[in-house]
């Protein structure tokens, strides 16, 4: 029987424990960094690394769930094992179209699914690959394990195999062959496979941090790859775009996603110089391991990605579950005069869910003056669009009751957008759970900014201007933490438009 992710959890309510409103969480226990993303037909999956059996990282499968729009989620069994002393680390899924691999047949071809097998006795990773043949409800690990040994893998990891791990692969249609992505833990490179059956795998190429120009050296220690083709908004080109996770160097302190553009023939990704006002995906805390949906319509150019929204480990002080997935977002690229650059949105199905609270036109607002303090929810989207005099900082503050409160501004003086949870709840549990992130945030040709926030029982999400920018951060204020203000200082502001929508899975 299949368990809507709103079901109650031993009696407890849905606010217990910090259990978000729209955004998936595990039953109970350890999650991980999202993996698989695959649509079939009309139903979105998506495998997480999963501990069933303890809140903690560790015994690590392939948790599974599943949706028809990406907001309301089913649980599903254990997709990918841990089993005979090998778990099931991160990886992603592919459709063989062809079944070039065999392990269908041509009436049905399967879907495949690659991960990294690691062996707690003695810390080996290989490539692994598993397969379904019913459209993904149920998945077989082949019988020729691991496609890419520990000792295939040496010569090209300076730890011999022993930190080779995070396979995306994808069909290369221009080459007629398979591409795997392997990150090197702890390591600033990726090392590029390729493959005529998806089962036997030949080394090609290496990128490491010297072959990316502009990046900056404090950048280490790349994982969790994904790469796709996108076409540019504003050309008739297409770009590759090659998507990881460094262990640091990120804007707001350990692991962050950036995205690098560029070309690749097949055997080589040959990366753009960066432009490091563009190069992160995220400007907050707590967006790690991002991967996209596979297997889905490209006519409109975008992709759609999740990461989880966990930097802390076992620190989070939720008991029951551990790790969330960022609200599924689109992305895409653009170009300018000025170059190019990505745009996330919230996927459009969060409206179906949401009904307005409070909704201004075109009204001035001067310091001394509060707005929506009469207002107030834990589960929001709030989208504000202002124009602002020169000394002006418009301030939004969420989750707010007596000393807690979570700080949306925008300081028009600097054109920075920044989310302050120094005084967001319980913030002690974690060295890094507290502070400002910012980001950079420019007023649009005709001066107006703006941003969109989705507030939820543990997370804030603010998509700056067209989605130029994001800031995801875990917060964790008490339960009556629910009201809102926004007010400006120094300055005035002209609101364009604000609205205030509550959202609800009921």
């Amino acid at each position: 029987m299949f368990l809507p992710i709103l079901c109650l959890l031993a009696g407890q309510a849905l606010a217990d424990d910090y259990r978000p409103v729209f955004h998936f969480v595990p039953e109970k226990n350890w999650m991980n960094e999202p993996n698989g993303l695959i649509k079939i037909g009309s139903t979105w999956h998506l495998f997480y690394q999963h501990n069933p059996t303890a809140n903690v990282w560790g015994n690590l499968n392939w948790g599974h769930a599943t949706s028809s729009d990406l907001v309301h989620w089913a649980h599903e069994p254990l997709a990918i094992t841990s089993e005979n002393g090998i778990e099931a680390f991160t990886g992603t899924s592919y459709y063989d179209a062809e079944n070039t691999s065999g392990l269908g047949t041509s009436g049905n071809p399967p879907y495949l699914a690659w991960y990294t097998g690691y062996f707690p006795s003695n810390g080996t990773q290989d490539q692994r690959l598993a397969f379904s043949i019913d459209a993904g409800e149920t998945w077989t690990k082949f019988e020729g394990n691991p496609v890419i040994s520990a000792a295939q893998e040496a010569p090209h990891d300076a730890t011999g195999g022993l930190e080779t791990r995070d396979p995306k692969v994808f069909f290369h249609a221009d080459s007629g062959k398979w591409i795997m992505v392997l990150a090197h833990g702890g390591q600033n490179k990726m090392s590029f496979w390729t493959s005529v059956d998806a089962k036997r795998w030949s080394w090609a190429s290496d990128l490491t941090s010297t072959q990316v120009p502009g990046l900056p050296s404090a950048i280490k220690g790349w994982e969790v790859p994904d790469m796709f083709e996108v076409p540019v908004h504003g050309t008739d080109k297409t770009t590759w775009v090659l998507i990881f996770t460094p262990a640091e160097g990120s804007p707001a302190g350990g692991n962050g996603v950036l995205a690098l553009t560029g070309s690749f023939d097949g055997t080589v990704f040959h990366p753009n110089p960066v432009n490091v006002s563009t190069l992160w995906l995220d400007y907050g805390r707590d967006f790690d391991g991002a991967l996209s949906w596979e297997n889905l319509p490209d006519s409109d150019g975008q992709r759609i990605l999740a990461a989880v929204s966990n930097s802390y480990g076992a620190n989070p002080p939720t008991n029951t579950w551990k790790g969330m997935l960022s609200f599924p977002r689109t992305l895409s690229l653009h170009q300018t005069q000025t170059g190019q650059y990505f745009l996330q949105q919230p996927v459009s199905n969060l409206d179906t869910v949401s009904t307005p609270l409070v909704s201004v036109k075109n009204q001035t607002i001067s310091p001394g003056q509060v707005l929506l303090s009469s207002v107030g929810g834990t589960a929001l989207d709030i989208r504000i669009a202002f124009s602002a005099d020169a000394d002006t900082v418009l301030s939004l503050a969420v989750r707010k009751a007596g000393s807690q409160e979570t700080v949306i501004q925008y300081r028009q003086s600097n054109a920075t957008l920044s989310v302050d949870r120094t005084t967001s709840g319980f913030i002690s549990y974690d060295p890094a759970a507290g502070g400002v992130h910012t980001a950079p945030l420019r007023p649009d040709a005709s001066g107006v900014v703006q941003f969109r926030a989705l507030v939820d029982t543990c997370s804030v999400e603010v998509f700056g201007g067209q989605g130029e920018v994001v800031i995801s951060d875990l917060i964790f204020p008490d339960e009556s933490s629910n009201g809102l203000a926004l007010q400006v200082i120094g300055g005035t502001a002209v609101l364009r438009s604000l609205e205030v929508r509550e959202i609800s899975l009921d």
